[in-house]
C-alpha cells in the first residue's frame, strides 16, 4: 500500500478530535502539548499526517524538532554547521493510528522520519506489537507497567503486593498523612517542593513558569495534581495528566521528612490517583518507562517499585539515531 505524508507548522483544526479516535492517542501528541514545548522549551512541533491513496487520515503525530547541546562551547566559524548537525527530532509514544495496517505504516513511519532526520529520539507506542527490524536505526526494548482501570477497584488492589504497597497506604493513612487536590493556591507551593525534590536529587530546578504554563495548558484537556501533607507541612506531590483515559504522572515530589519518619506519601498518593482515575472512568494508569533488563542498582530498584503496583506489563521500542 502506498502512503502520502503530510508535514505541517500549524496544527490542524481537527488534531485532538482525530487523536482519540484511537485508543492508542495521548496527551504528548495534543495541540496543547506542543505549545507548551514550543514556549517553554522552545522545540518546533511539526503536525505529521499518513494518509492513504483517498486521502484517508491512516495515522498522526506531533514531531518536535530542537537543538540538542552538549555542552562545549563551539568556534563561530562551525557554530551555523555544528547546530544543524545537533538538530534533532523527537516524538513520544507515536505514531498514533486509525488503520489494521500498523506494522506497514510503522514501517513507513520510520523510513520517513530516517530521511528528514539527522538525529532521532523517538519511542512507539507500548500498545503496538511491532516486531522492530529497521536496521539502519537503533532501537532500545523499553517497557512500563499499566494499570487497567477498567477493572473493579478489589481486583486492582488484590493484583497490588500487600506488603509493601496496601500496608504502606494503611500506615500512611495511620500516621495522619492528608491529601488535597493542587489547585492555583497550592500551584506555587507544589512547585516549590518539587523544585526542592529535584535540587536534593542533583537535577535541575525548573522555573515557575515551566510549572504554571504546563498547568495552564494542560488543564483543560486532563491534567491535575494531589499534595500530601502531615501536621500541616507539605511532605509530597504529585502531578498527572489524564487525556483520552490514559493517566500518565508528571512532576514528582518528595521531601526528606517523608523518608525519614517512614510516611509513604508517595504509595499514599498514587492510590488517590487510582481512586481517581476509578471514579472518573479512566483507562489506564500508565506507570512510565523502565529498563526491563536493569543494569545497575537504581534501575532495579525502579523496576521492583513499579512492578508491585501490580499493573500489566508492557514492551515498546526506543528509537535513536
Amino acid at each position: 500500500m502506498s502512503y502520502e505524508v503530510q508535514l505541517e507548522s500549524i496544527c490542524p483544526h481537527d488534531w485532538n478530535k482525530t487523536l482519540i479516535k484511537s485508543p492508542m492517542g495521548n496527551i504528548f501528541n495534543t495541540f496543547e502539548y506542543s505549545e507548551y514545548t514550543k514556549k517553554r522549551l522552545k522545540w518546533n512541533p511539526l503536525f505529521l499526517s499518513i494518509l492513504d491513496k483517498k486521502g484517508e487520515i491512516l495515522a498522526r503525530t506531533v514531531l518536535f524538532e530542537y537543538t540538542s547541546r552538549t555542552g562545549k562551547k563551539i568556534p563561530n566559524v562551525l557554530n551555523k554547521f555544528a547546530l544543524k548537525f545537533l538538530k534533532k527530532i523527537k516524538w513520544i509514544y507515536g505514531p498514533i493510528i486509525f488503520s489494521e495496517q500498523q506494522n506497514s505504516i510503522i514501517d513507513y513511519f520510520l523510513e520517513y522520519v530516517y530521511k528528514i532526520g539527522k538525529r532521532l529520539d523517538g519511542s512507539l507506542h507500548p500498545f503496538y506489537q511491532y516486531n522492530l527490524n529497521y536496521d539502519k536505526i537503533k532501537s532500545e526494548k523499553w517497557s512500563t507497567f499499566m494499570i487497567n482501570l477498567q477493572q473493579n477497584k478489589d481486583l486492582i488492589q488484590n493484583q497490588m503486593d500487600k506488603k509493601s504497597v496496601l500496608k504502606n497506604i494503611k500506615r500512611s493513612q495511620e500516621r495522619g498523612v492528608e491529601i488535597k487536590e493542587i489547585d492555583n493556591n497550592l500551584l506555587p507551593e507544589y512547585h516549590k517542593l518539587l523544585n526542592e525534590f529535584r535540587i536534593a536529587s542533583g537535577n535541575t530546578p525548573y522555573q515557575f513558569e515551566d510549572t504554571s504554563e504546563l498547568w495552564k495548558l494542560l488543564q483543560p484537556i486532563g491534567f491535575k495534581g494531589f499534595l500530601a501533607f502531615h501536621d500541616g507541612k507539605k511532605i509530597g506531590g504529585i502531578t498527572y495528566s489524564y487525556f483520552n483515559g490514559f493517566i500518565n504522572e508528571w512532576g514528582i515530589a518528595r521531601t526528606q521528612r517523608d523518608t525519614d519518619e517512614k510516611l509513604y506519601s508517595q504509595d499514599f498518593l498514587k492510590w488517590k490517583i487510582i481512586e481517581w482515575g476509578l471514579n472518573n472512568n479512566q483507562k489506564f494508569y500508565d506507570l512510565s518507562g523502565f529498563n526491563p533488563n536493569p543494569a545497575t542498582k537504581k534501575e532495579e530498584g525502579i523496576l521492583r517499585y513499579k512492578k508491585k503496583w501490580g499493573g500489566k506489563q508492557f514492551d515498546f521500542w526506543m528509537i535513536r539515531k
